[in-house]
C-alpha cells in the first residue's frame, strides 16, 4: 500500500512542479514596477513569446526599451495567431513604444546577434522500479530515484551547433539507484562506481557538436539546430532500430550523415566507442571469467564414465592416474600450473565430448594458486585485459527513411572492433507504419554473424509490437497504449537499452553466484556443465530472453508525460521462468 501512495504522489508532485515552473517570471531582469512587466508575464505565460532563451531579457537590471520594442515588433508579425485580449495588449504596447518601432530598421539585425544563442531544457524524472539480484527467484528490492538532466543546444551560426547533457540521478527511498554503465570496468570485481555515476553525482552524459554542410537550412524552422547533411565529433546518442531495445546510449568519436533525421532519407557513418555498455554483462564476453581449481573438477567429475575415460587416456599418454594429474594440477602453479593445463586441454578433446571439447578450447591457465584459469565464454579469441580500455571500440552505419506520422523504415550495421573485434558483427532492420492515424505497427530484426561458443550458435533477435494512441509530450492528453514482444538470444543485446525492464531481462545478472557477480548466461552454462542428475542440460540454450512488454502513457498536461511498463512471461532460452516486472515513471521537460 505505502509503495501504491508514493507512485500516486509521485505523479502528483510532478504535475505541482510542472504547473510552477509554468507560472514563474520567466523575465528575471524586469523591473516589475514597470507597467509593460505584467504584459510581457502574462504574453509569456500564455507561450506567446519566450524572452531570451536563458529566461532573461539580457539587460543589466531592466529591459531597454529598444529591445522590448523588437519583442514587440515579433509579436505584431504573428497579430493574426493571437486572440482579441492578446492583440489589445500588443496594440498597447505598439502605441508606447511607437518611436522604438520606427526607429528599428536595419539595426534588427545587429540586435539579434545580440541575443542569446543557447538554450537550456530541463528534464525531470522520477522512476519507480524493481531491481533484482536474482530474476528468476524474485531477490528484489524496490527503487525510487529521481533523475536531473540539464540539456543545452548552442546555435554558433547558421552552420555550427555545440549540444550536451549534464545528468545525475539521485535514490529517493534508500537504494543506490543501478545504471548499466555505472560501474567501473577498470573493476574485475565490479564493486567500484565510475566517476559521477554515484548517487547525487553529475557527470557529462553527451557533448558534441555538429557543421552544417550543402545547402543552408531555415534556422527559423529548425529550433534544435540543422537537422540535414551534418558532420559531428565528441560524445552523442546513437539509437538502434525504432525502440533502441537492443542498444539506445552514446557513442564517443565522429560522425558523418547525409539527408534529413526529421523526414526523408538519412545515411549516417559513425566511428568512435560505444560507452553505454553494460560492464557486468559484457564483461565476462571480453575478459572472460576466472574459475576456481575445484569449480573445474567438478565438471570433470560430474560423470563417472568420462572420468574414466580421462583416467585412462592419461595413463596411456602420460603414465599418470586421473588421481594424481589431479593432485599435482591442485598443488602447482605458475608455469608447472601452465603446463599441466596444456596437457588437460589435449586430453578433453580426445574424448569425444562437445562440452569439454568447448570447455578445453576456451580455457586459459593464469597460474595463480587459488583462481587457477580463465574461462572465456565467448571464445578465447576474444581478449581485452581489465583495465585496458573502458568502451568497446565499434563502426557503425546506418540508413533511415521517414515518412513523419506514415511509416518510418531503418537499416543498420555495427561491428565491434580490436581485441573485441569477434564479439560482433551485426546487422539490422526495423520498421514502423500506421495503419490508422491511431494504430502503429512496428517491428525489428538483429542478426549477430559471429559465432559464439556460449551456444554454438549465431544469435538473432527481434520484437513485434502493436500500439494505439499517439502520445505526445507536447499535446495534452494525448496517449497511446501497446505491447510488444521481444525475442532475444545471447549475444544480440548490448547493454544500454532504452527501457530499464529490457535491460533487466536481456542482461539478468546473479549478484552472488559463487561468492562473484556473474552473468546469468555464464552462470546457468557452468551450472550446467557440473549438474550430475541432468547431464543434457549442457547442451540447452543459455541466456537471452523472450518476454511480454505491455505499455501505456499520458500526457495530463504539456510538457509532462506519465508511463507504465509491464513485463511479464519473461523466461531465458532454456525456458528457465524470470518474474514479472512493473515500473512507474513521470518526465517533466521545463524550457
Amino acid at each position: 500500500m505505502k509503495h501504491r501512495f508514493l507512485k500516486t504522489a509521485m505523479a502528483a508532485f510532478f504535475a505541482c512542479t510542472a504547473i510552477s515552473v509554468s507560472a514563474a517570471n520567466p523575465f528575471a531582469d524586469v523591473a516589475e514596477d514597470s507597467w509593460a512587466y505584467q504584459a510581457v508575464a502574462q504574453l509569456s505565460d500564455q507561450g506567446v513569446i519566450d524572452g531570451y532563451p536563458d529566461g532573461t531579457f539580457r539587460g543589466d537590471k531592466n529591459v531597454s526599451r529598444y529591445e522590448l520594442a523588437q519583442i514587440i515588433a515579433r509579436l505584431m508579425a504573428k497579430e493574426d495567431a493571437l486572440n482579441q485580449e492578446q492583440q489589445a495588449t500588443v496594440a498597447k504596447l505598439a502605441q508606447e513604444y511607437n518611436q522604438d518601432l520606427s526607429n528599428l530598421g536595419v539595426r534588427v539585425t545587429e540586435l539579434e546577434k545580440k541575443t542569446g544563442n543557447t538554450e537550456l531544457i530541463t528534464e525531470l524524472r522520477v522512476q519507480s522500479v524493481d531491481r533484482y539480484d536474482n530474476i528468476f527467484t524474485g531477490e528484489k528490492k524496490n527503487e525510487i530515484s529521481a533523475r536531473v538532466r540539464l540539456n543545452t543546444i548552442t546555435r554558433v551560426d547558421e552552420r555550427n551547433t555545440v549540444y550536451s547533457q549534464l545528468e545525475t540521478t539521485m535514490g529517493m527511498n534508500g537504494t543506490d539507484p543501478y545504471d548499466v554503465n555505472k560501474l567501473d570496468p577498470k573493476d574485475p570485481e565490479q564493486k567500484k562506481v565510475r566517476s559521477g555515476y554515484g548517487d547525487g553525482e553529475l557527470h557529462m552524459n553527451r557533448l558534441w557538436a555538429t557543421y552544417h554542410f550543402g545547402k543552408k537550412q531555415d534556422k527559423e524552422k529548425q529550433p534544435f539546430g540543422p537537422s540535414k547533411n551534418l558532420i559531428g565529433i565528441g560524445q552523442f546518442p546513437v539509437k538502434m532500430g525504432v525502440t533502441g531495445y537492443t542498444y539506445d546510449g552514446q557513442f564517443k568519436g565522429a560522425f558523418v550523415s547525409f539527408g534529413d533525421y526529421q523526414q526523408g532519407g538519412r545515411f549516417t557513418v559513425a566511428y568512435g566507442r560505444a560507452t553505454d555498455i553494460n560492464y557486468a554483462y559484457t564483461g565476462p564476453m571480453m575478459h572472460g571469467v576466472t574459475l576456481k581449481k575445484d569449480e573445474l573438477f567438478n565438471v570433470l567429475e560430474k560423470d563417472k564414465t568420462t572420468t574414466a575415460k580421462i583416467n585412462a587416456y592419461l595413463q596411456a599418454t602420460k603414465q599418470i592416474s586421473y588421481e594424481d594429474f589431479k593432485k599435482d594440477l591442485m598443488q602447482k602453479e605458475g608455469e608447472q600450473q601452465k603446463a599441466l593445463l596444456k596437457e588437460l586441454k589435449t586430453a578433453l578433446p580426445a574424448l569425444g565430448d562437445k562440452t569439454l571439447t568447448s570447455l578445453a578450447a576456451n580455457l586459459e591457465a593464469v597460474g595463480d594458486k587459488d583462481n587457477a584459469f580463465t574461462y572465456y565464454p565467448m571464445g578465447n579469441d576474444v581478449h581485452m585485459d581489465w583495465g585496458e580500455d573502458e568502451d568497446v571500440p565499434v563502426a557503425y552505419a546506418s540508413y533511415i527513411y521517414k515518412d513523419p506520422g506514415q511509416w518510418e523504415f531503418h537499416a543498420y550495421g555495427m561491428k565491434a572492433l580490436g581485441p573485441v573485434g569477434h564479439i560482433c558483427k551485426a546487422y539490422g532492420f526495423a520498421g514502423a507504419y500506421n495503419i490508422t492515424p491511431m494504430w502503429r505497427v512496428q517491428g525489428e530484426y538483429v542478426k549477430n554473424l559471429r559465432k559464439l561458443p556460449l551456444n554454438n550458435e549465431r544469435p538473432q533477435s527481434y520484437n513485434l509490437g502493436l500500439h494505439y494512441g499517439t502520445a505526445n509530450v507536447l499535446n495534452a492528453k494525448s496517449f497511446s497504449i501497446g505491447l510488444d514482444y521481444v525475442y532475444s538470444e545471447a549475444g544480440t543485446y548490448f547493454g544500454g537499452s532504452s527501457n530499464d525492464i529490457v535491460d533487466q531481462y536481456m542482461g539478468h545478472m546473479y549478484s552472488n553466484w559463487n561468492g562473484r557477480r556473474m552473468p546469468a548466461y555464464f552462470a546457468d552454462k557452468l551450472d550446467a556443465m557440473m549438474d550430475t542428475k541432468h547431464p543434457e542440460r549442457a547442451n540447452s540454450k543459455f541466456g537471452g530472453a523472450k518476454f511480454y512488454l505491455a505499455k501505456a502513457e499520458f500526457v495530463p498536461m504539456k510538457g509532462l508525460i506519465i508511463e507504465a511498463d509491464y513485463g511479464f512471461n519473461a523466461k531465458d532460452m532454456g525456458n528457465k521462468k524470470m518474474d514479472n516486472m512493473f515500473m512507474l515513471k513521470a518526465t517533466a521537460y521545463i524550457k
